[in-house]
Protein backbone atom coordinates (compact mmCIF):
# COMPACT_ATOMS: atom_id res chain seq x y z
CA UNK A 1 0.00 0.00 0.00
CA UNK A 2 1.80 3.31 -0.96
CA UNK A 3 2.18 5.62 1.29
CA UNK A 4 -0.39 8.24 -0.30
CA UNK A 5 -3.08 5.38 -0.27
CA UNK A 6 -2.75 4.81 3.27
CA UNK A 7 -3.16 8.38 3.98
CA UNK A 8 -6.19 9.34 1.95
CA UNK A 9 -8.64 8.40 5.00
CA UNK A 10 -7.24 10.92 7.23
CA UNK A 11 -7.10 13.16 3.47
CA UNK A 12 -10.78 12.96 3.79
CA UNK A 13 -11.49 13.53 7.10
CA UNK A 14 -9.36 16.80 6.77
CA UNK A 15 -11.27 18.03 3.33
CA UNK A 16 -14.79 17.46 4.83
CA UNK A 17 -14.03 18.79 8.16
CA UNK A 18 -12.46 22.00 6.51
CA UNK A 19 -14.44 22.35 3.31
CA UNK A 20 -17.73 22.15 4.94
CA UNK A 21 -16.41 24.64 7.43
CA UNK A 22 -15.51 27.16 4.17
CA UNK A 23 -18.69 26.57 2.92
CA UNK A 24 -20.74 27.79 5.61
CA UNK A 25 -18.33 30.20 6.46
CA UNK A 26 -18.88 31.90 2.99
CA UNK A 27 -22.43 31.30 3.77
CA UNK A 28 -22.15 33.87 6.62
CA UNK A 29 -23.11 31.18 8.92
CA UNK A 30 -22.14 31.37 12.97
CA UNK A 31 -18.96 29.43 14.39
CA UNK A 32 -19.13 27.72 10.47
CA UNK A 33 -16.33 25.44 11.46
CA UNK A 34 -18.52 23.36 14.34
CA UNK A 35 -21.50 23.19 11.95
CA UNK A 36 -20.52 19.52 10.54
CA UNK A 37 -19.26 17.96 13.40
CA UNK A 38 -15.75 16.30 13.23
CA UNK A 39 -17.24 12.86 14.41
CA UNK A 40 -19.83 12.88 11.67
CA UNK A 41 -16.84 14.10 9.33
CA UNK A 42 -14.41 11.01 10.20
CA UNK A 43 -16.86 8.33 9.53
CA UNK A 44 -16.48 8.39 5.72
CA UNK A 45 -12.59 8.21 6.62
CA UNK A 46 -12.93 5.64 8.49
CA UNK A 47 -14.93 4.01 5.60
CA UNK A 48 -12.29 4.45 3.14
CA UNK A 49 -9.50 3.08 5.51
CA UNK A 50 -11.78 -0.02 5.81
CA UNK A 51 -12.04 -0.89 2.08
CA UNK A 52 -8.06 0.25 1.22
CA UNK A 53 -7.06 -2.01 4.29
CA UNK A 54 -6.09 -5.40 2.90
CA UNK A 55 -6.57 -8.31 4.59
CA UNK A 56 -10.01 -10.35 5.89
CA UNK A 57 -13.16 -8.48 7.71
CA UNK A 58 -12.16 -10.09 11.08
CA UNK A 59 -8.50 -8.60 10.94
CA UNK A 60 -9.67 -4.97 9.83
CA UNK A 61 -12.41 -5.19 12.64
CA UNK A 62 -9.19 -6.24 14.88
CA UNK A 63 -7.10 -3.70 13.54
CA UNK A 64 -10.07 -0.67 14.30
CA UNK A 65 -11.23 -2.17 17.85
CA UNK A 66 -7.09 -2.04 18.57
CA UNK A 67 -6.90 1.52 17.71
CA UNK A 68 -9.91 2.62 19.92
CA UNK A 69 -8.95 0.41 22.41
CA UNK A 70 -5.34 1.67 22.74
CA UNK A 71 -4.31 2.31 26.48
CA UNK A 72 -3.25 5.90 25.33
CA UNK A 73 -6.69 6.48 24.16
CA UNK A 74 -9.07 4.89 26.78
CA UNK A 75 -6.62 6.94 29.71
CA UNK A 76 -7.16 10.17 27.36
CA UNK A 77 -11.05 9.58 27.79
CA UNK A 78 -10.88 8.95 31.62
CA UNK A 79 -9.19 11.78 32.26
CA UNK A 80 -11.44 14.17 30.08
CA UNK A 81 -14.34 13.11 31.94
CA UNK A 82 -12.67 13.83 34.88
CA UNK A 83 -11.79 17.26 33.86
CA UNK A 84 -14.89 17.98 32.66
CA UNK A 85 -17.04 16.81 36.12
CA UNK A 86 -13.88 19.30 37.71
CA UNK A 87 -14.86 22.24 35.69
CA UNK A 88 -18.52 21.47 35.74
CA UNK A 89 -18.68 21.55 39.55
CA UNK A 90 -16.40 24.30 40.35
CA UNK A 91 -18.85 26.44 37.93
CA UNK A 92 -21.32 25.30 39.62
CA UNK A 93 -20.46 26.49 43.22
CA UNK A 94 -19.04 29.40 41.85
CA UNK A 95 -15.38 29.16 41.40
CA UNK A 96 -15.17 31.14 38.50
CA UNK A 97 -17.00 34.18 39.56
CA UNK A 98 -15.22 34.49 42.86
CA UNK A 99 -11.75 34.27 40.53
CA UNK A 100 -12.29 37.04 38.92
CA UNK A 101 -13.22 39.62 40.95
CA UNK A 102 -10.77 37.78 43.39
CA UNK A 103 -8.51 39.23 40.69
CA UNK A 104 -9.71 42.50 40.11
CA UNK A 105 -9.25 43.09 43.81
CA UNK A 106 -5.79 42.57 43.53
CA UNK A 107 -4.66 44.22 40.48
CA UNK A 108 -4.41 48.09 40.39
CA UNK A 109 -6.33 50.36 37.86
CA UNK A 110 -3.89 51.71 35.98
CA UNK A 111 -3.28 47.72 34.96
CA UNK A 112 -6.34 46.64 34.46
CA UNK A 113 -5.43 45.29 30.69
CA UNK A 114 -2.37 43.30 32.38
CA UNK A 115 -4.90 42.20 35.03
CA UNK A 116 -7.34 40.71 32.29
CA UNK A 117 -4.53 38.93 30.63
CA UNK A 118 -3.51 37.40 34.31
CA UNK A 119 -7.25 36.52 35.36
CA UNK A 120 -7.48 34.73 32.16
CA UNK A 121 -3.99 32.51 31.98
CA UNK A 122 -5.29 31.57 36.02
CA UNK A 123 -9.18 31.05 34.95
CA UNK A 124 -8.17 28.90 31.71
CA UNK A 125 -5.05 27.19 33.33
CA UNK A 126 -7.49 26.16 36.61
CA UNK A 127 -11.00 25.11 34.26
CA UNK A 128 -8.49 23.52 31.60
CA UNK A 129 -10.74 25.43 28.34
CA UNK A 130 -9.95 28.39 26.84
CA UNK A 131 -13.67 28.62 25.33
CA UNK A 132 -14.98 28.60 28.85
CA UNK A 133 -12.12 31.28 29.89
CA UNK A 134 -13.26 33.40 27.37
CA UNK A 135 -17.26 33.29 27.37
CA UNK A 136 -16.55 34.43 31.30
CA UNK A 137 -14.14 37.22 30.92
CA UNK A 138 -14.82 38.22 27.24
CA UNK A 139 -17.84 40.21 28.55
CA UNK A 140 -16.13 41.99 31.48
CA UNK A 141 -13.24 43.11 28.58
CA UNK A 142 -16.08 44.61 25.85
CA UNK A 143 -17.88 46.06 29.04
CA UNK A 144 -14.44 47.97 29.71
CA UNK A 145 -13.82 48.52 26.33
CA UNK A 146 -17.10 50.38 26.06
CA UNK A 147 -16.20 52.86 28.86
CA UNK A 148 -13.10 53.73 27.01
CA UNK A 149 -10.35 51.56 29.73
CA UNK A 150 -9.01 50.17 26.01
CA UNK A 151 -9.50 49.17 22.56
CA UNK A 152 -11.77 46.82 21.71
CA UNK A 153 -9.67 44.71 19.71
CA UNK A 154 -6.92 45.05 22.00
CA UNK A 155 -9.14 43.98 25.30
CA UNK A 156 -10.52 41.06 23.16
CA UNK A 157 -7.35 39.79 21.91
CA UNK A 158 -5.33 40.31 25.21
CA UNK A 159 -8.68 37.79 26.82
CA UNK A 160 -7.70 34.91 24.18
CA UNK A 161 -4.26 35.40 24.50
CA UNK A 162 -4.96 34.88 28.29
CA UNK A 163 -7.18 31.93 27.34
CA UNK A 164 -4.49 30.56 25.55
CA UNK A 165 -1.99 30.62 27.89
CA UNK A 166 -4.07 27.42 30.20
CA UNK A 167 -5.14 25.67 27.09
CA UNK A 168 -1.89 24.65 26.42
CA UNK A 169 -0.30 24.07 30.35
CA UNK A 170 -3.13 22.96 32.25
CA UNK A 171 -3.30 19.66 33.49
CA UNK A 172 -6.73 18.97 32.81
CA UNK A 173 -7.20 20.95 29.35
CA UNK A 174 -8.01 18.60 26.61
CA UNK A 175 -4.96 20.13 24.52
CA UNK A 176 -2.51 18.39 27.40
CA UNK A 177 -4.34 15.21 27.93
CA UNK A 178 -4.19 14.53 24.34
CA UNK A 179 -0.72 15.67 23.87
CA UNK A 180 0.61 13.82 27.00
CA UNK A 181 -1.28 10.78 26.22
CA UNK A 182 -0.25 10.71 22.39
CA UNK A 183 3.19 11.15 23.52
CA UNK A 184 3.28 8.86 26.30
CA UNK A 185 5.08 11.47 28.65
CA UNK A 186 4.09 12.02 32.43
CA UNK A 187 2.02 14.68 32.95
CA UNK A 188 4.73 16.50 35.98
CA UNK A 189 7.60 16.80 33.25
CA UNK A 190 5.38 18.20 30.54
CA UNK A 191 4.05 20.76 33.22
CA UNK A 192 7.52 21.70 34.46
CA UNK A 193 8.87 22.46 30.93
CA UNK A 194 5.77 23.99 29.30
CA UNK A 195 5.27 26.12 32.40
CA UNK A 196 8.92 27.65 32.30
CA UNK A 197 8.24 28.54 28.18
CA UNK A 198 4.97 30.00 28.96
CA UNK A 199 5.75 31.96 31.68
CA UNK A 200 8.86 33.56 29.74
CA UNK A 201 6.03 34.10 27.56
CA UNK A 202 3.68 35.74 29.64
CA UNK A 203 6.58 37.94 31.28
CA UNK A 204 7.50 39.27 27.82
CA UNK A 205 3.35 39.67 27.19
CA UNK A 206 3.01 41.87 29.73
CA UNK A 207 6.28 43.58 28.95
CA UNK A 208 4.41 44.30 25.57
CA UNK A 209 1.27 45.26 27.25
CA UNK A 210 2.38 47.92 29.31
CA UNK A 211 3.76 49.95 26.07
CA UNK A 212 0.67 49.46 24.48
CA UNK A 213 -1.90 51.39 26.07
CA UNK A 214 -2.34 52.98 29.50
CA UNK A 215 -5.61 52.35 30.99
CA UNK A 216 -7.95 55.35 32.92
CA UNK A 217 -11.36 53.69 33.72
CA UNK A 218 -12.05 52.68 37.63
CA UNK A 219 -14.11 49.32 37.70
CA UNK A 220 -15.62 48.29 41.02
CA UNK A 221 -15.11 44.69 41.71
CA UNK A 222 -17.72 42.74 43.44
CA UNK A 223 -17.46 40.80 46.61
CA UNK A 224 -16.36 37.62 46.37
CA UNK A 225 -15.56 34.47 49.21
CA UNK A 226 -11.65 33.55 48.64
CA UNK A 227 -12.39 30.24 49.83
CA UNK A 228 -14.58 29.33 46.35
CA UNK A 229 -11.19 29.96 44.76
CA UNK A 230 -9.42 27.53 46.29
CA UNK A 231 -10.29 24.28 44.56
CA UNK A 232 -7.93 26.18 42.10
CA UNK A 233 -5.01 26.38 43.71
CA UNK A 234 -5.37 22.41 44.74
CA UNK A 235 -5.53 21.02 42.42
CA UNK A 236 -2.65 23.24 40.33
CA UNK A 237 -0.51 22.39 43.45
CA UNK A 238 -1.32 19.03 44.10
CA UNK A 239 -0.57 18.71 40.46
CA UNK A 240 2.65 20.09 40.53
CA UNK A 241 3.79 17.48 43.28
CA UNK A 242 4.16 14.55 40.60
CA UNK A 243 0.76 12.86 42.38
CA UNK A 244 -1.20 10.48 38.94
CA UNK A 245 -3.74 13.07 37.34
CA UNK A 246 -6.60 10.21 38.18
CA UNK A 247 -5.20 10.73 41.96
CA UNK A 248 -5.33 14.49 41.59
CA UNK A 249 -8.96 14.94 39.45
CA UNK A 250 -10.86 12.68 41.62
CA UNK A 251 -9.28 14.36 45.00
CA UNK A 252 -9.70 18.19 43.43
CA UNK A 253 -13.53 17.34 42.75
CA UNK A 254 -13.89 15.76 46.20
CA UNK A 255 -12.26 19.10 47.58
CA UNK A 256 -14.42 21.26 45.29
CA UNK A 257 -17.82 19.41 46.79
CA UNK A 258 -16.84 20.11 50.37
CA UNK A 259 -16.10 23.96 49.89
CA UNK A 260 -19.24 23.78 47.99
CA UNK A 261 -20.69 22.18 50.79
CA UNK A 262 -19.82 24.62 53.50
CA UNK A 263 -20.29 28.18 51.25
CA UNK A 264 -23.28 27.54 49.79
CA UNK A 265 -25.10 24.05 51.09
CA UNK A 266 -24.24 22.18 48.25
CA UNK A 267 -25.32 18.76 48.74
CA UNK A 268 -24.20 15.33 47.57
CA UNK A 269 -27.22 14.69 45.37
CA UNK A 270 -25.95 17.91 43.66
CA UNK A 271 -21.94 17.10 43.31
CA UNK A 272 -23.92 13.78 41.61
CA UNK A 273 -25.27 15.41 39.36
CA UNK A 274 -22.87 18.34 38.32
CA UNK A 275 -20.42 15.13 37.80
CA UNK A 276 -22.60 13.48 35.55
CA UNK A 277 -23.48 16.73 33.53
CA UNK A 278 -19.56 17.34 33.56
CA UNK A 279 -18.99 13.87 32.27
CA UNK A 280 -21.53 14.68 29.11
CA UNK A 281 -19.73 17.87 28.36
CA UNK A 282 -16.80 15.67 27.25
CA UNK A 283 -18.41 13.25 25.25
CA UNK A 284 -18.00 14.59 21.81
CA UNK A 285 -14.53 14.81 22.12
CA UNK A 286 -14.25 11.11 23.96
CA UNK A 287 -16.50 10.13 20.69
CA UNK A 288 -13.74 11.74 18.37
CA UNK A 289 -10.59 10.36 20.41
CA UNK A 290 -11.98 6.93 20.01
CA UNK A 291 -12.86 7.39 16.32
CA UNK A 292 -9.55 8.98 15.35
CA UNK A 293 -7.61 6.14 17.52
CA UNK A 294 -9.95 3.53 15.07
CA UNK A 295 -8.40 5.54 11.72
CA UNK A 296 -5.29 5.29 12.88
CA UNK A 297 -5.26 1.24 14.09
CA UNK A 298 -7.03 0.31 10.42
CA UNK A 299 -3.92 3.64 8.92
CA UNK A 300 -1.38 2.54 11.15
CA UNK A 301 1.12 1.05 8.17
CA UNK A 302 0.53 4.69 6.88
CA UNK A 303 1.48 6.78 9.86
CA UNK A 304 4.58 4.20 10.21
CA UNK A 305 5.70 4.90 6.72
CA UNK A 306 5.55 8.75 7.24
CA UNK A 307 6.79 8.40 10.44
CA UNK A 308 9.93 6.70 8.66
CA UNK A 309 10.41 8.66 5.77
CA UNK A 310 10.71 12.11 7.89
CA UNK A 311 12.51 10.39 10.11
CA UNK A 312 15.24 9.78 7.87
CA UNK A 313 15.10 12.98 6.18
CA UNK A 314 15.60 14.48 9.70
CA UNK A 315 18.67 12.23 9.96
CA UNK A 316 20.22 13.48 6.97
CA UNK A 317 20.49 16.93 9.22
CA UNK A 318 21.22 15.07 11.92
CA UNK A 319 19.92 17.12 14.51
CA UNK A 320 17.46 16.49 17.51
CA UNK A 321 15.91 20.68 17.33
CA UNK A 322 15.17 20.10 13.48
CA UNK A 323 13.35 16.84 14.79
CA UNK A 324 11.22 19.11 16.91
CA UNK A 325 10.98 21.52 14.82
CA UNK A 326 9.15 19.27 12.06
CA UNK A 327 6.94 17.79 14.97
CA UNK A 328 6.02 21.55 15.25
CA UNK A 329 5.69 21.85 12.04
CA UNK A 330 3.48 18.76 11.82
CA UNK A 331 0.56 19.91 14.12
CA UNK A 332 0.70 23.73 13.19
CA UNK A 333 -0.62 22.51 9.69
CA UNK A 334 -3.23 20.36 10.65
CA UNK A 335 -4.53 23.13 13.65
CA UNK A 336 -4.61 25.15 10.42
CA UNK A 337 -6.56 23.04 8.01
CA UNK A 338 -8.67 22.00 10.93
CA UNK A 339 -9.09 24.59 13.36
CA UNK A 340 -9.01 22.78 16.27
CA UNK A 341 -6.13 21.80 18.52
CA UNK A 342 -7.15 18.88 20.65
CA UNK A 343 -8.32 17.55 17.04
CA UNK A 344 -4.86 18.19 15.39
CA UNK A 345 -2.78 17.04 18.52
CA UNK A 346 -4.66 13.60 17.80
CA UNK A 347 -4.38 13.24 14.13
CA UNK A 348 -0.88 14.01 14.68
CA UNK A 349 0.50 12.63 17.73
CA UNK A 350 1.43 9.09 16.17
CA UNK A 351 3.41 10.58 13.47
CA UNK A 352 4.83 12.91 16.23
CA UNK A 353 5.57 10.00 18.71
CA UNK A 354 7.11 7.78 16.02
CA UNK A 355 9.77 10.81 14.78
CA UNK A 356 10.19 11.69 18.69
CA UNK A 357 11.18 7.89 19.41
CA UNK A 358 13.66 7.63 16.39
CA UNK A 359 15.29 10.94 17.21
CA UNK A 360 15.78 10.49 20.80
CA UNK A 361 13.79 13.54 22.00
CA UNK A 362 11.93 13.25 24.99
CA UNK A 363 8.50 12.24 25.46
CA UNK A 364 7.87 15.70 27.52
CA UNK A 365 9.48 17.83 24.52
CA UNK A 366 7.20 16.36 21.76
CA UNK A 367 4.48 16.59 24.40
CA UNK A 368 4.98 19.80 25.07
CA UNK A 369 5.50 21.13 21.14
CA UNK A 370 2.67 19.70 20.17
CA UNK A 371 0.43 21.44 23.02
CA UNK A 372 2.09 25.00 22.65
CA UNK A 373 1.78 25.17 18.79
CA UNK A 374 -1.60 23.87 18.12
CA UNK A 375 -2.14 26.41 20.34
CA UNK A 376 -0.29 29.08 19.21
CA UNK A 377 -1.73 28.80 15.76
CA UNK A 378 -5.72 27.94 17.48
CA UNK A 379 -5.16 31.36 18.69
CA UNK A 380 -4.42 33.42 16.02
CA UNK A 381 -6.94 31.87 13.00
CA UNK A 382 -9.88 33.89 12.89
CA UNK A 383 -11.81 30.80 11.78
CA UNK A 384 -10.73 29.16 15.10
CA UNK A 385 -13.91 28.99 17.69
CA UNK A 386 -11.53 30.94 20.18
CA UNK A 387 -11.38 34.13 18.14
CA UNK A 388 -15.04 33.93 16.80
CA UNK A 389 -16.29 34.10 20.08
CA UNK A 390 -14.12 36.95 21.45
CA UNK A 391 -15.44 39.39 18.09
CA UNK A 392 -18.89 38.22 18.53
CA UNK A 393 -19.01 39.06 21.99
CA UNK A 394 -18.14 42.61 21.30
CA UNK A 395 -19.26 42.52 17.62
CA UNK A 396 -15.83 43.41 16.36
CA UNK A 397 -14.88 40.82 13.05
CA UNK A 398 -12.46 38.36 14.01
CA UNK A 399 -9.48 39.57 11.43
CA UNK A 400 -9.28 42.45 13.55
CA UNK A 401 -8.47 40.39 16.35
CA UNK A 402 -5.92 38.60 15.13
CA UNK A 403 -2.51 41.36 15.23
CA UNK A 404 -3.56 41.70 18.58
CA UNK A 405 -2.99 38.45 20.68
CA UNK A 406 -0.05 39.18 21.33
CA UNK A 407 0.97 36.22 23.64
CA UNK A 408 0.06 33.63 20.90
CA UNK A 409 3.26 35.24 18.75
CA UNK A 410 5.28 35.39 21.46
CA UNK A 411 5.13 31.96 22.65
CA UNK A 412 5.72 30.71 18.87
CA UNK A 413 8.72 33.11 19.06
CA UNK A 414 10.19 32.00 22.53
CA UNK A 415 9.49 28.31 21.72
CA UNK A 416 11.38 28.67 18.43
CA UNK A 417 14.45 29.48 20.62
CA UNK A 418 14.05 27.75 23.22
CA UNK A 419 14.36 24.44 20.71
CA UNK A 420 17.15 26.27 19.01
CA UNK A 421 19.14 27.08 22.11
CA UNK A 422 17.95 23.96 24.80
CA UNK A 423 19.72 20.79 24.85
CA UNK A 424 16.78 18.29 25.72
CA UNK A 425 17.01 15.95 28.75
CA UNK A 426 15.26 12.95 29.81
CA UNK A 427 12.08 12.86 32.07
CA UNK A 428 12.36 12.59 36.08
CA UNK A 429 12.01 8.73 36.59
Amino acid sequence: MSLLISFCPIFLFVVLYVGAGIYFSLMGIENSFYQLSPNVAVIPGIVLAWIIHKGPTKHRFDQFIDGVRHKDIITMCIIFILAGAFSTVTSAIGSVDATIHFGLSIIPQDYLLIGLFLIAAFISTAIGTSMGTIATIAPIAAGLASQGAFPATLGLATIVGGAMFGDNLSIISDTTIASVSSQEAKMKDKFKLNAMIALISSFITIIVLLFVHDTQTFIEPKPYNFMLVTPYLFLIIFAMTGVNVFIVLLLSILYAGIIGYIHHDYSILDLSKDVAIGFKSMHDIMLLSLLIGGLSGLSQKGSKQLAQKLGDWISKKGSKRFAQLIIAKIVSIFDILLANNTVAIIVSGEIAREIAKKHHVPPHYSATILAIFSCVFQGIIPYGAQLLLAASVAGLSPLSLVPYVYYCYILGAVTIMFILVKKPTKEAH
